[in-house]
C-alpha cells in the first residue's frame, strides 16, 4: 500500500467519524409519546428514562396554572422546571389529564408537537418544542433525551376545567375584563 492512500482513506472516513447523531422518526415517535405519558400518567421511571438531569422547562401557560391566574403571585416569565428533580416534584402531585399527539415536526435534535388534551368542559390544545440530546444508554426505547421544553396551551381553557369561573362582563358595551375566581 502506498502512503499517499492512507491520507486519503483517513480522509474519506473522517466525515462520518464526527458526523452528528440525528433524531430519527423512531425516536421522534418514541419521545413524544413519552412527553404525551409524562403528562397523562406521570411516573419517576418515565421521567428518568426521557428527561436529562438537568431538563429545563419554559412556559408562561404553566406558570399561569402555578399562579393560580394570580391568586399566588408567581412570575410569568422564566424558567417553569429547573432540572427534572424539580419536574418531578411537582409533575407527581399533578392529576392526569388526557394527552394526544396530533402531529410531529423535527429536525436533527429539535420536536415540535401540536397537542390535544381532551378535558372537560374545555378542550386543550398547545404546542411544545422540545429539544434533544443524544444520551446513548441501555435499555431504553431511543438513545435521545429531552434536555429542554418549550410549551405553550390555552391556560385559560385548563384553568376552567381546574374549577375557575369566566365572569365575562355585563354588555357588550363594556370594557372586556376576564376575572378568575377559585
Amino acid at each position: 500500500m502506498k502512503f499517499t492512500t492512507i491520507p486519503t482513506m483517513v480522509a474519506l472516513c473522517l466525515p462520518f467519524a464526527t458526523a452528528k447523531v440525528c433524531l430519527s422518526q423512531s425516536d421522534v415517535t418514541t419521545l413524544s409519546t413519552h412527553f404525551g405519558d409524562l403528562v397523562s400518567g406521570y411516573t419517576q421511571k418515565l421521567a428518568n428514562q426521557t428527561l436529562t438531569t438537568n431538563f429545563m422547562d419554559y412556559s408562561e401557560s404553566i406558570n399561569t396554572l402555578i399562579d393560580s391566574a394570580g391568586t399566588t403571585p408567581n412570575a410569568l416569565l422564566g424558567l417553569t422546571f429547573t432540572s427534572r428533580a424539580n419536574f418531578e416534584t411537582l409533575s407527581a402531585a399533578q392529576p392526569s389529564v388526557p394527552f394526544q399527539v396530533q402531529n410531529t415536526w423535527y429536525n436533527c435534535d429539535t420536536i415540535t408537537i401540536r397537542w390535544l388534551s381532551t378535558q372537560s368542559p374545555q378542550p386543550v390544545v398547545g404546542i411544545s418544542v422540545l429539544q434533544t440530546v443524544y444520551r446513548p444508554r441501555q435499555g431504553n426505547a431511543t438513545n435521545f433525551k429531552i434536555n429542554e421544553v418549550w410549551a405553550e396551551f390555552d391556560s385559560a381553557a385548563w384553568l376552567i376545567d381546574s374549577g375557575f369561573t369566566v365572569t365575562p362582563p355585563a354588555s357588550n358595551r363594556e370594557k372586556r375584563e376576564v376575572t378568575f375566581e377559585a
